[in-house]
């Protein structure tokens, strides 16, 4: 690669002003920007490094690119995202059904993703919580409060951190707009 003229955090901020920059700004790592789990697997065994992988996202099944990563693909961005609500128990269930064993994950609204064990390479959705809802069902669901402070918990921090400590341009991504979230709790057919 030639020699970098601008800091990463320099490199991202003239681009997005229509200048031009020393080289395109590269993101890797977000959710809009993800690795599948599987591509990042064989990434790192084409590199010969041993390294965990860590998923991200569960239903895309994103890996959380490591920070040796990053900088050997000179990757300009460092991602942060809100956690969900400490409420939330969930996780991921390995249950059976229909002589299937699938990997099941109810998210925050109540929407059920599944996986096949035996093959799939990313979450499905299973069951719509809300496909048959009444008025009455909807005003009394137990909708995540978006608002919850302990979702941001050490967030600002990190941001920071990232500002402060590195060349790096801090980023973050979208979590699903109200029309996906919309067809989640319904179905498609129904929104």
């Amino acid at each position: 690669m030639p020699r970098e003229r601008m800091t990463s955090r320099e490199r991202l901020l003239t681009a997005l002003n229509h200048q031009e920059p020393d080289r395109v700004p590269i993101d890797l790592g977000g959710n809009q920007t993800g690795i599948h789990r599987l591509a990042y697997e064989a990434l790192v065994k084409h590199l010969g490094w041993e390294e965990p992988i860590e998923i991200m996202d569960a239903v895309q099944q994103l890996a959380r690119p490591s920070e040796a990563v990053l900088e050997r693909f000179h990757v300009d961005t460092r991602y942060i995202a809100a956690k969900p609500a400490e409420s939330w128990k969930g996780g991921i269930v390995r249950t059976e059904r229909d002589g299937r064993w699938w990997y099941d994950l109810i998210d925050e609204w109540g929407v059920r993703w599944s996986m096949p064990e035996d093959g799939g390479l990313y979450m499905d959705i299973t069951d719509y919580p809300l496909a048959e809802a009444t008025i009455k069902d909807l005003q009394d669901y137990p909708f995540p409060k978006g608002d919850d402070p302990s979702r941001f918990v050490g967030l600002r921090e990190e941001a920071l951190r990232i500002r402060r400590d590195t060349p790096y341009a801090v980023v973050s991504g979208i979590s699903g707009v109200v029309y996906e979230t919309c067809w989640y709790l319904r179905g498609l057919e129904r929104w």
